[in-house]
């Protein structure tokens, strides 16, 4: 055990002490401060419930009367017996929460809501659920409202030696996860850091901190699924797994892939009470239409309607829609639950934009908001993802259209620069020097170029990635060397020379030098490709074309969409303004004694444009696809501003946040996005 596991004997808080042999009471009180996992679980605990909390609200998870979600014991065999999970005969894995009772069989068969899935998730002496359903049938959302009650029951706990028998529950999203590359422990530790923005999370997992809520068992490619399930049972944490039933079903046909000593708990259809009183508990006097609605669920339990209605997505889209009583006349006339489904479905996104009666215009206009959105669910399908990654978006639009824009400033300053040189020199190689300096720079354009014709993993979120600790310290030790080398090789070359370089010339000269150390350290380098200031490093285009397919993603470390945009933005270009400058001053220096020292300013302006340009504008993934955004409304009908788009979609509850990624709200609405025209 850590020094900063919680140990038995560890107590937290305040504390009075008596003493003599009248048993007096002296009111001292003292108290043992916390350890550092307790408070990075705290900080964790906060940052999830922030996360979660905005983000329920946002998905009407916690509306006054929220939808009851129920369940009971899978009968699919998908894992094994439930006396196993219990291990009411053997020695349990994981102790029963502060509070809780050890979840026994009888009790778990029983079935429940949310609070009786709190109670198995915190009692089961195994630590492991399989949380199963058909399509559509609230899986998420189960997982999302354990996860806000368990963090709810956490933050009332007084003593810390209670709470740190209490995890953090973490819920992620296993798309993206190579089990075949990556240990489950190592991936959710880079997961959780960087999204979380947390540390030690190695410790806290590793001393069972922190429970792990994993959704899309079903999206993992089915041939490593079940290497994936055989890693994640060997976890040191709780764990909850989710998947679609069938996907669980092909997989647990392998005994391999079989959770053994979990107990898989099934999602039920949603009753027609509480169908009803979710649509109309809060109506005083309900039209006709939604009357005879409550009349059809209440007595033909298995009409097309009620088999529909059965499911929290198709509940949750008449609930948003209910203002909009044609919709509502349109499916009682409907014979059929699929067409129903879908028609809430088709009617989601034409609602969401529709302005109300004395409300505010939307921004854009249903027909846009249908064609963008049925857009990139058709370009998602075809690459078989669910994730939206905005970096992902310069692949999809017009090279040549990027090509031109993007070229035409960086190679006109080349330009500028070449006549320049031949204006003012009268050496004989100033015609190939030109020659070359413009054609190398506009071969290293287009590679860079090149690379964004494919989907790109994101470098880096902030300038942590850019300037690690200790990279200050290493530019500054890099500079302090140049600037001894420089100066003291000047002044031992000024007595065959004519004098030694001034001072200030070694100063400047040594500034690439000491910014391409600090570089080094961290990602800089690869981002700014290979220049003067990292010249033996293999730049991030500077790939075979036989190894162009898509990379994986890196995880972020902010939580919204907009923000890693704005962060990437904000990176690339004050960092290819920072190699502009370094190279303008090492180049400026240099021709000072050749032109003087305004023609030196002008001349270090001049060739630094072009580097800044290079570095912070042409590989810029967040230039790039500003670039896509204005080329899809040109071809497709899109919104020139598409991210701010894909925020507003957000906002409207069409989309869902998952990491620095889009998703749409239900697999469902994206297949009928993508499907042909209705």
């Amino acid at each position: 055990m850590g020094p900063d596991a919680p140990a038995h004997y560890e107590f937290h808080g305040t504390a009075n002490a008596q003493f003599g042999s009248h048993l007096t009471q002296i009111n001292n009180s003292f108290s043992i401060p916390p350890t550092r996992l307790d408070k990075a679980a705290e900080k964790l605990a906060k940052s999830v419930q922030d996360c979660w909390t905005s983000e329920a609200h946002r998905r009407r998870l916690q509306p006054p009367a929220p939808l009851p979600l129920r369940w009971r014991v899978s009968g699919e065999g998908l894992t094994g017996r439930v006396a196993a999970a219990t291990a009411e005969r053997t020695e349990p894995r994981f102790s029963p929460f502060p509070g809780l009772a050890a979840a026994k069989e009888q009790r778990i068969r029983a079935g429940g809501g949310i609070r009786e899935l709190y109670e198995v998730y915190g009692g089961l002496a195994s630590g492991r659920i399989l949380l199963v359903g058909p399509e559509a049938a609230g899986k998420s959302a189960a997982a999302v409202l354990l996860l806000l009650r368990a963090l709810d029951i956490r933050n009332r706990a007084v003593a810390p030696q209670e709470k740190a028998r209490l995890p953090v529950p973490v819920l992620l999203s296993l798309n993206g996860w190579e089990p075949s590359d990556e240990e489950p422990v190592d991936w959710a530790v880079r997961v959780i850091s960087r999204r979380h923005k947390q540390l030690h999370v190695r410790a806290l997992l590793e001393t069972g901190r922190v429970a792990l809520f994993l959704d899309g068992l079903d999206e993992v490619a089915r041939e490593v699924r079940a290497k994936a399930i055989s890693a994640l049972a060997a976890l040191p944490v709780r764990v909850l797994l989710i998947s679609r039933t069938v996907e669980a079903l092909e997989t647990a046909d392998a005994d391999k892939a079989r959770l053994s000593d979990a107990v898989a708990l099934e999602l039920q259809p949603v009753d027609p009470a509480d169908a009803v009183n979710y649509l109309l508990g809060d109506m005083r006097d309900p039209p006709p239409a939604w009357r005879e609605l409550e009349r059809r669920l209440a007595r033909e339990r298995k009409s097309p309607l009620a088999r529909a209605l059965s499911r929290p997505l198709a509940i949750s889209l008449l609930r948003e829609q209910r203002s909009d009583l044609p919709v509502v006349a349109e499916i009682l006339r409907l014979r059929n639950a699929a067409s129903i489904e879908n028609r809430l479905l088709d009617h989601a996104v034409k609602f969401a934009y529709t302005p109300a009666d004395g409300g505010k215009r939307p921004t854009y206009s249903p027909e846009q908001a249908e064609r963008t959105l049925g857009y990139i669910a058709a370009r998602l399908t075809e690459k078989g993802t669910p994730d939206l990654c905005w970096w992902h978006l310069p692949s999809w639009g017009h090279q040549r259209f990027r090509l031109w824009v993007t070229s035409s400033l960086p190679l006109s300053i080349y330009l500028a620069i070449a006549v320049y040189m031949l204006w003012t020199s009268d050496s004989v190689l100033r015609f190939p020097a030109a020659l070359a300096m413009v054609i190398g720079a506009a071969v290293d354009m287009r590679l860079n170029l090149r690379q964004l014709d494919h989907p790109q993993p994101l470098h880096s979120a902030g300038w942590r990635d850019v300037f690690p600790r200790g990279a200050i310290a290493v530019g500054g030790a890099f500079y302090v060397a140049a600037f001894v080398l420089l100066w003291s090789s000047q002044w031992l070359l000024g007595g065959f020379l004519a004098g030694p370089a001034p001072l200030w010339w070694s100063l400047l000269s040594a500034v690439p030098f000491g910014l391409g150390g600090a570089l080094r350290k961290g990602a800089g380098a690869t981002m700014i490709g290979r220049t003067i200031l990292a010249p033996y490093l293999r730049s991030s285009w500077e790939i075979p074309p036989e190894e162009f397919p898509p990379s994986p993603t890196a995880a972020s470390r902010v939580i919204n969409p907009i923000d890693v945009w704005r962060h990437h933005l904000w990176v690339r270009l004050p960092l290819g303004l920072l190699v502009g400058a370094a190279i303008g001053v090492f180049w400026g220096a240099q021709s000072v004694a050749l032109v003087g020292v305004w023609g030196g300013v002008v001349f270090g302006i001049t060739v630094g444009i072009g580097p800044a340009v290079r570095c912070g504008v042409v590989p810029n993934l967040a230039v790039a696809t500003a670039l896509t955004a204005v080329h899809l409304a040109r071809s497709v009908g899109t919104p020139v501003r598409l991210m701010a788009f894909l925020k507003d979609a957000h906002d409207k509850n069409l989309l869902r946040v998952t990491g620095p990624v889009y998703q749409f709200r239900h697999s469902r609405l994206r297949e009928r996005l993508a499907g042909p025209p209705r």
